[in-house]
């Protein structure tokens, strides 16, 4: 292959993800599909599907001649979600499944997601080193060409849904549905169409991405979603990223709810159901999943950040739930998969339960709990600003955790924790407190004024230093 560093960059912990062409391009999708094919002795059928990036259809393509070539079969499910991927390594006939994505990163960027029969994820510890290390030395296989077979698996998937919610509250009030421009409209139109829910639709059109990426977590797409709003009366408001897999929820009045506690109303309804079940959390922000764990007593599992690791200890805990604070909600009883659609239609659910609006819950969390949003922090030496917050804050902590990072409990009930970034050159900062938002503030400040020695660029942080 041509112009392959000895470590290709597009290989992280978690997933295959880079610049477009300059990391992953049609040569590495072909390369990717011959690697796979051999080092996972993949000789049945895979389904392959694409996200609306620029750049997706040609890989799509290449990796399904990959594929071919190397003797393999192939569904191919187009323009999808990744979740329609993780559906389709369920289904008996199908070994594998490989979504062309990089999901909420820039256009610029795209990669590939991977997992094999009933969504067991693939790490780079499990195989994708090995794919790697086929992909350098050029290998290619040899082997009676496999055929394109066609096959319904989102119809399928979307009786599977349909089957699972069976019926949904149609009386409490218009939701506003934002896709970002990605991939959630595939699915998202025809349940709301088949549970006759009141919906009115944003950026519901497959492409192009917005130029930060389609996350909807970032302050302008919050912006356009929050203004958008303004427009009609909503109940609530939910918005996918590109690929569909995180989801995020607004009230009423448009406003942002924090994922840290729709984590928590997720976890408190599946404890109810299944009770002492394994829930499986990110460490960011924790004390409130621990909170809701412990009073339903349930077992808490933490992870490391990342889908891959979420669903390794899904899967190891045959856990009922697990929240990530990146807005990926994975569920047992989808495989222990990430799924934008089951979140947003089990919110929907819980809510017409508990006979509350979603702006009433978080209320209610809020007397209980306050955080910051995601402050994400670029630094010139990541070590070294480290070593200083070790320095500064560990002596007088209560607490010090290096579980994926670094987390510290202070005196006067608040948190804080440190973890790079497995998708981008980024550090995560998040902050939390029980009731205590101004003092959380106070050290927030306190803490970013010691970090801004490693500033590497010119973002102001203090514009994300607020209580959610």
């Amino acid at each position: 292959m041509r112009d392959m560093d000895k470590k290709l960059k597009a290989f992280r912990l978690g997933d295959v993800r880079g610049l477009y062409p300059e990391d992953v391009n049609a040569d590495f999708a072909l390369a990717f599909g011959h690697g796979i094919a051999h080092y996972f002795q993949l000789t049945g059928t895979i389904a392959v599907g694409h996200d609306a990036r620029d750049s997706s259809p040609v890989l799509h393509q290449q990796l399904i001649e990959g594929l071919l070539a190397s003797g393999v079969n192939v569904v191919d499910l187009g323009l999808c979600a990744t979740e329609l991927g993780y559906f389709a390594s369920s289904l008996p006939a199908i070994d594998a499944a490989v979504v062309v994505t990089a999901s909420h990163n820039p256009p610029a960027f795209n990669g590939f997601k991977l997992v094999l029969s009933n969504g067991q994820p693939v790490t780079f510890a499990s195989g994708l080193q090995q794919v790697m290390t086929l992909m350098l030395s050029n290998h290619r296989n040899s082997a009676r060409r496999g055929t394109l077979i066609e096959q319904d698996v989102q119809g399928a998937y979307l009786h599977f849904l349909n089957a699972r919610f069976k019926s949904m509250p149609t009386g409490n009030g218009l939701i506003a549905l934002n896709g970002l421009n990605g991939t959630a409209a595939t699915l998202a139109h025809d349940l709301a169409s088949h549970f006759m829910l009141p919906v009115h639709w944003f950026r519901r059109q497959p492409g192009p991405l917005p130029a930060e990426g389609a996350d909807p977590s970032k302050p302008r797409l919050q912006a356009e979603m929050h203004q958008f709003m303004q427009q009609q009366t909503f109940s609530m408001g939910v918005a996918w990223d590109g690929d569909c897999d995180r989801c995020v929820f607004f009230d009423g009045a448009g406003e942002l709810v924090p994922t840290y506690f729709v984590i928590g109303l997720l976890a408190q309804h599946y404890l109810q159901t299944r009770p002492g079940a394994a829930i499986v959390f990110d460490t960011k922000l924790c004390w409130h999943t621990l909170d809701v764990i412990r009073g339903n007593r349930g077992r808490a599992v933490r992870s490391e950040t990342g889908h891959a690791f979420m669903k390794q200890h899904m899967r190891a805990n045959q856990a009922a739930y697990g929240g990530e604070l990146s807005s990926h909600h994975y569920f047992g009883d989808f495989f222990a998969c990430d799924s934008g659609m089951i979140a947003w239609l089990k919110v929907i659910e819980i809510l017409n339960q508990q006979g509350q609006s979603l702006g009433e819950v978080v209320s209610g969390i809020r007397q209980k709990i306050c955080c910051t949003p995601e402050i994400n922090l670029q630094l010139n030496d990541v070590e070294r600003a480290f070593a200083l917050i070790q320095a500064r804050y560990a002596q007088g902590a209560k607490a010090v955790d290096h579980f994926d990072g670094i987390s510290f409990e202070m005196p006067g009930d608040w948190r804080f924790s440190l973890s790079i970034s497995k998708t981008e050159a980024l550090v995560r900062l998040n902050l939390e407190s029980r009731g205590n938002p101004e003092r959380l503030l106070t050290e927030g400040n306190n803490l970013l004024r010691h970090l801004s020695a490693f500033q590497a660029d010119d973002t102001v942080w203090q514009d994300s230093l607020f209580i959610q």
